[in-house]
């Protein structure tokens, strides 16, 4: 199983799926949700995220090779978030912001960021930012949180 990837700070958890059959979406779905509630986004976000890895996850398992999906915390600077990323073989040599446009206009709604890193394999990463509604987030000097 190849790492995770991306452009920030990894932190744990740090979870893979291997997608062999359909039943394992269904996997990549609850690990997304566990992954997100670990790190304190909200049922809400949890459930995006699901959908934008399970989608994800769907499309790879259409090219009957192995994949895996990896879920990571991630920081830059004061943000912090969740990644998924899965390298990709098939989508090397083609035009990446091609594939950037596919994907933003499939998933750009469930997450903040979607990104293609590297060429040998080209990695698609995508990003979720805890946002103010997320655990952890709350300004704690009032002292209601």
């Amino acid at each position: 199983m190849s790492r995770p990837k991306g452009p920030y700070s990894l932190h744990p958890p740090v979870m893979s799926v291997q997608i062999e059959n359909a039943m394992d979406i269904m996997i990549v779905r609850n690990t997304a949700r566990r992954a997100a509630g670990l790190l304190g986004f909200t049922p809400a976000h949890q459930a995006q995220l699901a959908s934008a890895a399970a989608t994800l996850a769907d499309l790879v398992l259409k090219t009957g090779d192995l994949h895996a999906v990896h879920f990571s915390g991630v920081v830059n600077n004061e943000k912090k978030g969740i990644q998924v990323s899965i390298a990709m073989p098939w989508l090397a040599g083609i035009s990446q912001p091609n594939v950037l446009i596919a994907l933003r206009s499939k998933l750009g709604s469930l997450v903040d960021e979607i990104l293609v890193e590297g060429d040998n394999p080209p990695t698609v990463i995508m990003v979720m930012w805890r946002g103010s509604t997320d655990a952890g987030d709350v300004d704690d000097s009032s002292g209601l949180g």
